[in-house]
């Protein structure tokens, strides 16, 4: 007995599809947020990366289509906690990006890094990039925003 076949594109056709594809509608339009005026940080030598954090979020969540505002709508609250290596265990490096609505917590969205630093300043855009697109695409902000 010879098994089904079914259609198989090629690797090429199937880019060239995605491609053309109309972008998924953004979340974020018209949705305001701002972002929290200081970075929980677990060392102080991390403020200033926090601030770094900050202004690339605020640029990237303008990016994805948000409206970013001094203040109201939903906040972007920031966290770095760095630990550094110890002789029986990695360093790591954990960064958070929540979304609060009147301090309830809507949707979050964090990485964790081991044995990495803090990106230098020329990549911390691609980081909070990032970040922003995995909330702004995020199934439970659409959840929120639709039930709001």
């Amino acid at each position: 007995m010879k098994p089904a076949t079914g259609y198989r594109l090629p690797v090429t056709a199937l880019l060239a599809a995605c491609a053309s594809a109309p972008p998924a509608p953004s979340l974020a339009r018209e949705v305001m947020i701002s972002i929290a005026p200081e970075t929980v940080v677990n060392d102080p030598v991390l403020e200033d990366r926090g601030a770094q954090l900050r202004t690339a979020l605020a640029k990237a969540f303008a990016d994805e289509g948000f409206k970013v505002v001094d203040r109201g709508g939903l906040v972007a609250t920031t966290s770095i906690d760095y630990t550094p290596w110890t002789a029986v265990s990695a360093a790591s490096l954990y960064i958070v990006v929540a979304l609060k609505d009147e301090g309830v917590s809507v949707d979050q969205v964090e990485t964790q890094k081991i044995n990495e630093a803090f990106p230098e300043p020329a990549k911390v855009g691609d980081l909070a990039h990032t970040l922003a697109h995995a909330l702004a695409t995020s199934p439970r902000l659409e959840q929120f925003l639709t039930q709001k």
